[in-house]
């Protein structure tokens, strides 16, 4: 039964109904933190759900395995605060970052230093309701 899961002649939504009730209870509660841990039986990684994005692909955040500095995945690139580059107002260099950000994310994850989940907060100067004069 295990093995349907990895062909992809099957429908993504057959696929996932098939995975979900090969889980038992434990395995299934044990996959709603954001660290899921391995389960072998079905050939499943460990893998971490969250990572940081606000700046960039930061170290010291979870899932994020950094190289000694000088090495290859050693660094990566820093950002400013959202609050700094929104005050820009400049449409496309928000992009030019986003690109950075998923490109270096990606780079990780192909190094297996990284996965490929990142969360950030966001900053909206014109829904601020202390703004309520924009």
């Amino acid at each position: 039964m295990a093995r349907q899961l990895l062909t992809t002649l099957q429908a993504p939504k057959h696929r996932a109904q098939a995975f979900v009730k090969l889980l038992t209870l434990q395995e299934k509660v044990s996959l709603t933190g954001n660290t899921s841990p391995e389960i072998p039986r079905l050939g499943v990684p460990k893998y971490e759900w969250w990572s940081e994005g606000l700046h960039g692909v930061a170290q010291g955040n979870p899932g994020i395995t950094f190289a000694e500095p000088g090495e290859e995945f050693g660094h990566a690139t820093s950002f400013p605060m959202p609050i700094l580059m929104a005050a820009a107002f400049d449409d496309e260099m928000i992009k030019e970052v986003a690109e950075v950000i998923a490109i270096e994310a990606r780079a990780f994850n192909n190094a297996n230093r990284g996965g490929l989940d990142y969360w950030t907060p966001n900053v909206n100067p014109f829904r601020d309701v202390s703004l309520d004069c924009l």
